[in-house]
């Protein structure tokens, strides 16, 4: 362990970070920004980035970023070849940077990919694995017919020696319990920058948003399907995806065989400091996906001052301030946009309430608790060492 009065140095590995990949690395950027601001951390991060070389990069005095080279072919989506190529040449670059300095912990975003890292590395530093949805067994429709074969034994390892497992969500860590029954899981959620998304004037027309990767998990067909119900109502009604992805192509054929060109608009993938204007140019967030960890979009949403509809039962980010809708349910989705639409008075307080519970959490207080969480590893580990040492020189 790092000497008293020295920064606490941690290893962080996380196979996507922007412009790549999708909630996951917006959060790690996030926390890495908020520690940046805190000397008492030093942090190493491994990543992806773009290019045919790697590159090395300050984010602030205390955060290096080493960005490798995967070959990436989509900005957000993944494939099976890339996360391979990322896991040895990030494997190659953590066992050099051990060799070369000492860490008192390693800080693994996701079981999988990098979370195995993590556990191939435990005899160097301990580790923690940070659960984000994809990654934890049962979350995936696209991964499920590996979950029994690989996933399920894979995570039980993992999982098992690593010094903390922390999931983003009470849903996600309940999910993580189905695999490892007996796991100990803490929960830290992700937090919003409220000064970079912040409330608008209301829009001129009634302004459906959804912003995502285009994939099945997203039940986008179900938003669009939910939208041409409200726009029968209300014509002057827009439905704005922001996004891409394998569904991309046939949302676009749907719409233009139903003539909707004028009412659905497809902005493709978005610059993350380019959001806040498309959040102050809607009236409501529309989330139909089958399953979420804590998605980035309803707290960007939030704190932009938007009623949400959603099929996300079980967040604990509705607290009157939005609708549950039952998944699938195309009606329902139309109708409970219809009511906003038709009721500026609920709308409107929906969205301020939105806005007071995004304001409740901030990254600072997110990076506090993951602190606070890797001094407990890391001197529980320093505890187990010496309480090792002694052992072997009484024998």
């Amino acid at each position: 362990m790092t000497q008293a009065g020295s920064p606490l140095r941690v290893l962080m590995l996380n196979y996507e970070f922007p412009p790549l990949g999708g909630g996951t690395g917006l959060a790690c950027r996030q926390l890495l920004q908020a520690l940046g601001k805190k000397p008492e951390v030093e942090v190493d991060l491994v990543t992806s980035g773009l290019g045919s070389a790697a590159v090395e990069e300050r984010m602030a005095p205390n955060v290096r970023v080493y960005r490798l080279p995967v070959g990436k072919r989509d900005l957000q989506f993944w494939r099976a070849a890339e996360l391979a190529r990322w896991s040895l040449r990030a494997g190659r670059r953590t066992r050099s940077l051990v060799r070369a300095e000492l860490f008192d912990l390693c800080h693994c975003w996701a079981g999988w990919p990098s979370g195995v890292l993590g556990y191939r590395l435990r005899r160097h530093q301990p580790y923690i694995v940070a659960l984000r949805g994809s990654d934890v067994p049962g979350y995936s429709r696209r991964l499920a017919a590996w979950d029994p074969l690989v996933f399920r034994t894979l995570s039980r390892r993992v999982w098992s020696r690593a010094g903390a497992v922390v999931a983003v969500s009470s849903e996600l860590k309940t999910l993580a319990l189905r695999t490892s029954p007996d796991l100990d899981v803490q929960v830290i959620p992700n937090a919003v920058d409220t000064r970079l998304f912040s409330p608008g004037p209301a829009p001129d027309s009634f302004t459906v948003l959804f912003v995502g990767r285009l994939v099945p998990r997203k039940r986008v067909m179900d938003a669009l399907e939910g939208f041409r119900r409200l726009l029968a109502e209300i014509p002057s009604a827009r439905l704005v995806i922001v996004g891409d992805g394998p569904d991309a192509a046939p949302l676009r054929a749907r719409c233009e065989s139903e003539g909707l060109g004028r009412s659905v608009v497809f902005r493709g993938n978005v610059a993350h400091e380019d959001l806040p204007n498309l959040y102050r140019d809607a009236s409501v967030c529309l989330v139909p996906s089958e399953r979420e960890g804590m998605p980035n979009v309803l707290l960007e949403a939030m704190a932009s001052g938007l009623p949400v509809v959603t099929t996300l039962a079980e967040s604990t980010l509705l607290q009157g301030n939005g609708v549950v809708v039952p998944l699938g349910d195309t009606g329902a989705i139309g109708g409970a946009l219809l009511d906003y639409a038709r009721d500026p008075v609920l709308r409107e307080a929906h969205g301020r309430r939105s806005r007071q519970i995004a304001e409740a959490t901030s990254w600072d207080s997110v990076a506090d608790w993951y602190l606070e969480l890797y001094r407990a590893v890391a001197r529980r580990t320093a505890v187990d060492t010496l309480g090792h040492k002694g052992m072997s020189a009484s024998a």
